[in-house]
């Protein structure tokens, strides 16, 4: 019976021993797994690249300049000539700014273009009088009567936009083949009938554009130099767009500005609407025009020849079309926003680089803590090995002892 026991006991300690040995092994894989890991978070390390924080002098040159008298102009290359046939030395390009009028488009989102009736000023064409009648493009003319209500109201409104014609007397009225009435001056008549001037005359247009958003509309008029030059050219700028290909053209000023738009354009915006119960509200874009000086760079490229002094620097220029002579200024210039957007760069990939860093400081930390664990309850096997090799040479002792007193048959 105790032999049995005994017997037991050593199998269950081999059990146990070779249990403590594989679950050796498996850390020690454990282990060498994260000492690859290790490995390649060095790899990492190694591989990124510390960056390198820019120089002023990578964005610094050296600028030539000088003052013709009228411009302030800038050099920004010379490059030589080789036998040149006029004895020019250099091929020189320079630039300055200033002032161009131009013709400048934007699209207005939302316009809030107005239509309703709009009293204008046109030209009676054909003025004929015969016994003291008028005959204007062939519509018969006869003097304003105020007590007439319908033409006292248009009248009225005619005058509330050109009040220059309120103050004008002898006033007659025709209504044309479409009933639109129209009113004008027997000055104006006469003027016409005797060839010395255009009679102008005035009527209510429907459904004319009258507003932009809260800008009031005003037609053209060419006799303004200001607003002629702007127009024509906005027309030399744009010569395909209706602007320049339109007999009604608008205008209305907004924070000190003229604009410009064709009557076509202008209508399209205004039924644009999508919801025509409240026609100003989410129109489409209007084409509007204006032109005004904008500062330019105005570039150029010729021979030059130019004098150097003993130590290879220009101090002085003179062009081929001129026998003028220009003292040359030579600056250091820094490219400051260059060299900022490059600091900011630099700045940006430093804190890439650490953060990079400190994942890397974070995954071997985290890997060295797993190690010391691995390594630490290697440890506790390594002594349990100890513990069950000991015990296990008891019992062996102790089964020898049994086998010896129980089979052993003489001394």
């Amino acid at each position: 019976m105790g032999m049995a026991a005994s017997q037991a006991r050593y199998l269950g300690l081999t059990a146990r021993k070779t249990n403590v040995e594989y679950e050796g092994q498996q850390i020690n894989q454990a282990r060498t797994a994260l000492a690859n890991q290790s490995a390649n978070t060095f790899n990492e390390l190694l591989s990124l690249e510390v960056p390198t924080a820019p120089s002023t002098q990578d964005y610094t040159t050296l600028q030539y300049s000088y003052e013709d008298g009228t411009n302030a102009e800038v050099i920004t290359n010379m490059t030589s000539l080789v036998d040149d046939p006029d004895g020019y030395n250099y091929l020189v390009t320079h630039y300055h700014y200033a002032d161009v009028f131009t013709g400048v488009k934007s699209n207005k989102p939302n316009p809030q273009v107005i239509l309703g009736d709009k009293p204008v000023e046109g030209t009676a064409v054909n003025v004929e009088e015969q016994g003291g009648i008028y005959t204007i493009d062939g519509n018969e003319a006869a003097a304003y009567d105020p007590n007439n209500e319908e033409q006292r109201e248009i009248y009225e409104k005619i005058c509330q936009d050109y009040p220059e014609f309120a103050q004008q007397t002898d006033i007659y009225t025709y209504t044309d083949a479409e009933g639109l009435m129209h009113f004008t001056t027997k000055a104006d008549l006469d003027n016409a009938i005797a060839q010395t001037a255009d009679a102008k005359e005035y009527h209510i247009e429907t459904q004319a554009p009258t507003y932009v958003g809260n800008c009031k509309l005003s037609k053209y008029d060419e006799s303004d130099s200001t607003i002629k030059a702007a127009y024509e050219e906005i027309c030399r700028q744009f010569p395909t767009d209706n602007i320049a290909n339109s007999d009604d053209i608008y205008t209305w000023e907004y924070q000190g500005r003229t604009y410009f738009a064709c009557r076509e354009d202008l209508e399209t915006a205004a039924m644009s609407a999508p919801d025509q119960t409240i026609p100003t509200e989410n129109q489409s874009a209007l084409a509007q025009y204006y032109a005004e000086d904008i500062k330019t760079r105005i570039e150029k490229q010729e021979r030059a020849f130019v004098d150097v002094d003993e130590n290879g620097r220009p101090y002085s220029i003179r062009y081929e079309n001129s026998t003028a002579t220009f003292a040359l200024n030579t600056e250091t210039i820094t490219d400051e926003d260059a060299y900022n957007d490059a600091m900011n760069q630099y700045n940006y990939d430093m804190q890439v680089y650490e953060k990079a860093i400190a994942d890397i400081n974070a995954k071997t930390e985290k890997i060295q803590q797993q190690d010391r664990t691995l390594e630490l309850r290697l440890r506790q096997l390594d002594t349990e090995q100890e513990a069950l090799q000991t015990e296990m040479e008891a019992v062996q002792k102790v089964i020898e002892k049994n086998i010896e007193s129980t089979f052993k048959t003489f001394e």
